[in-house]
């Protein structure tokens, strides 16, 4: 079973879940309430917002917040995610900066760690790497290192349609050990090397270690216009952006996804849609009716 999941804005039930709350008690706070609207959809993944700063005094004085919902997050079967901010990159050129990021993401793994079961790596965590020449990798694969075991387990490099190309982050996966998260409209977008959907997927998953479960990325790119409201009853119509996440997923988006992740390892799929819940329950009402023995097997 693949498992569907939304980033953050609880669209369906407005003022749930919102942007990066400033502390991690009412982020955790936050989270809990979601935990009962995923449970009554049947919603298995979730991306939620984390403060732009966590520490570990922080994670002390939540301690008794983070175990509570640690048994509610085991007892659903409800895997987390955090795609920390794309401006904090391990590739970042002064050392001092990137100390900083190094600190955030361990923050953030010990977080996922205590939300998890014993002994599990089911959250994870997804960076960028920000820049795309050689020396900025090279920053990168110098950096990795500096990391606890724990935090390299739950932390995940995503392709995007600006920088490294999945060739050149595959090959830093292959110095590293960092599993690569496949996103399908970067691809579309950014696919220098020509290879098909299945060979680029399967390459991505196999970055993967065995005892953790894959993340891919789903999104459609937008193609309506956007209309403005102005001063003096005047409008605006802004055509979309190269790129930029439609509300929804198109389903033949996914049917093309998950077709060409016939006969490679299982995954759990994020869908970045701008209409968050809301485009995950219409994605599985449209694979319903275009596609049931696809919709059977994600949930």
């Amino acid at each position: 079973m693949i498992r569907l999941g939304f980033a953050v804005r609880t669209v369906h039930q407005p003022g749930l879940a919102g942007g990066s709350p400033p502390h991690l008690s009412i982020t955790l706070t936050h989270l809990s309430d979601v935990i009962g609207y995923l449970e009554h959809h049947a919603i298995r993944f979730y991306r939620f917002a984390l403060p732009r700063h966590i520490t570990p005094a922080d994670l002390a004085d939540c301690h008794m917040q983070i175990e509570l919902l640690g048994h509610r997050i085991a007892a659903l079967n409800l895997r987390l995610g955090i795609h920390l901010d794309p401006a904090l990159s391990l590739c970042h050129p002064d050392d001092a900066t990137a100390a900083e990021v190094i600190a955030m993401i361990e923050s953030t793994a010990q977080l996922l760690a205590a939300l998890d079961q014993p002994d599990a790596t089911n959250h994870t965590l997804v960076i960028h790497t920000g820049a795309s020449d050689d020396a900025a990798l090279e920053r990168f694969a110098r950096r990795w290192p500096a990391l606890s075991a724990n935090a390299r387990r739950r932390t995940a490099i995503e392709h995007t349609t600006t920088g490294p190309s999945l060739r050149a982050l595959l090959g830093l996966a292959a110095r590293t050990g960092t599993p690569i998260v496949f996103d399908y409209l970067h691809f579309q977008l950014h696919n220098p090397n020509q290879w098909s959907l299945p060979v680029a997927l399967g390459l991505c998953l196999a970055t993967w270690p065995r005892n953790v479960r894959p993340e891919v990325h789903l999104s459609s790119q937008r193609s309506e216009a956007h209309l403005l409201p102005g001063r003096n009853g005047t409008t605006r119509v802004l055509p979309p952006r190269s790129g930029q996440h439609a509300d929804f997923i198109v389903a033949r988006d996914a049917i093309e996804l998950l077709v060409a992740s016939r006969g490679l390892p299982s995954f759990d799929l994020m869908l970045e849609a701008k209409a968050g819940d809301l485009a995950l329950l219409r994605l599985r009402h449209d694979l319903a009716h275009s596609a049931p023995d696809w919709a059977e097997r994600v949930g």
